[in-house]
């Protein structure tokens, strides 16, 4: 990480980028739990093995989720300097997007039962797993991964003064 006057980013992104890391590994060893044929905190106690797809997924998310850690980590750690900056900065970018890209379906939901509009009764039981479950999550992910892009240029704009 670039060494510059304190912004302000500098104690955030770093802070950010590890809170985005420790979500990606958190989010791959529940991948790793699924493929062990666990089953909390899937619906109706579904298996990743009873579905193609799911199992696909799974097995896809890993490697994924492990290349999102280290992409959060890049920018803290002497090796992340080897990473062509635009490069970095696209992988930082484009997991924000996909992650919030993800989330973004379950928004009128949430807005929805934020109103009144929409009691949680009135979602069936894959809607409340997605709404309360893992879309959140996947926003939050979203969120840590923006705040340290948005960090790490920052800190870049700063240091190149």
């Amino acid at each position: 990480m670039e060494t510059t006057r304190d912004t302000g980013w500098n104690r955030v992104m770093p802070a950010a980028g590890r809170a985005a890391a420790g979500w990606a590994v958190a989010f791959a060893l529940v991948h790793v739990y699924w493929l062990a044929d666990g089953r909390l905190g899937l619906p109706d106690g579904r298996s990743v093995w009873s579905s193609a797809p799911l199992l696909v997924i799974d097995a896809i998310a890993i490697p994924l989720c492990a290349v999102a850690a280290a992409v959060a980590l890049a920018p803290l750690r002497r090796w992340g300097s080897r990473v062509p900056p635009r490069l970095l900065g696209f992988a930082l970018w484009g997991t924000t997007a996909l992650l919030v890209l993800h989330a973004a379906p379950s928004v009128p939901d949430w807005i929805a039962l934020a109103t009144g509009s929409r009691s949680s009764a009135e979602l069936d039981a894959m809607a409340r797993f997605a709404t309360f479950g893992y879309e959140p999550f996947f926003l939050v992910g979203g969120l840590l991964f923006a705040v340290t892009s948005l960090g790490r240029h920052a800190v870049r704009r700063s240091a190149a003064r």
